[in-house]
């Protein structure tokens, strides 16, 4: 691994000289001798507070940060699925990168997380961002109707609904979101018991 061509590629990247950023770039990924060197430099890389994860470099993430996240995750190691979660927009992109994780989303690679490091607050905190904003959805155009991706919630979703509520619950141990979630709750509860549970169309 030769860090001196990434720091040529940064520094080329800086003054705009984009074909000999893409030069450096190229001359980086093959100077890794091997997967053990890229593994740790993926490992370093992505916990650098200064990292943007949501937009990673195609050519960074799909032929150094993807195959080591893969590999641990094909290993059903915590953090790399921890972290294929946090950069889930960049294999969101790419479909044939997201193809090798069965299309899986962030949600979905957290909740295996979970499973596999309950005790985990990192994967805590991020499970628990991302039900925030789904519920926040859910009801954002309450009274009218509770949502269920584009159409109204049906009785069992709604029951879904609850039941993500009380699993955020379990997650928000500091009871951060207690109000927000109390009134998840109860916004639910009044549209199941309406006397007709109509299925509601978004923006009709």
């Amino acid at each position: 691994m030769e860090l001196e061509y990434y720091k040529q590629y940064l520094h080329c990247k800086t003054l705009g000289f984009r074909t000999l950023a893409r030069q450096h770039l190229q001359q980086f990924i093959t100077s890794f001798a091997s997967f053990n060197e890229k593994e740790l430099w993926t490992r370093e890389f992505l916990e650098n507070p200064e990292c943007d994860r949501y937009r990673i470099r195609y050519e960074l993430y799909e032929q150094l940060v993807f195959p080591v996240l893969l590999s641990g995750y094909q290993k059903r190691d915590p953090w790399s699925v921890l972290w294929l979660a946090r950069t889930a927009q960049n294999f969101y992109r790419v479909k044939h990168l997201h193809k090798q994780i069965d299309f899986k989303t962030d949600y979905g690679l957290l909740k295996e997380c979970y499973l596999l490091e309950p005790s985990n607050n990192e994967v805590h905190k991020d499970l628990l961002n991302i039900q925030i904003q789904w519920l926040q959805y859910c009801i954002h155009e309450y009274p009218t109707g509770i949502l269920y991706g584009v159409n109204g919630a049906t009785r069992d979703e709604c029951q879904e609904i609850l039941s993500e509520v009380e699993f955020a619950r379990k997650l928000d141990v500091e009871k951060i979101q207690d109000k927000f979630l109390n009134e998840v709750q109860s916004k639910v509860l009044e549209y199941i018991l309406r006397p007709r549970n109509y299925k509601y169309q978004s923006g009709q």
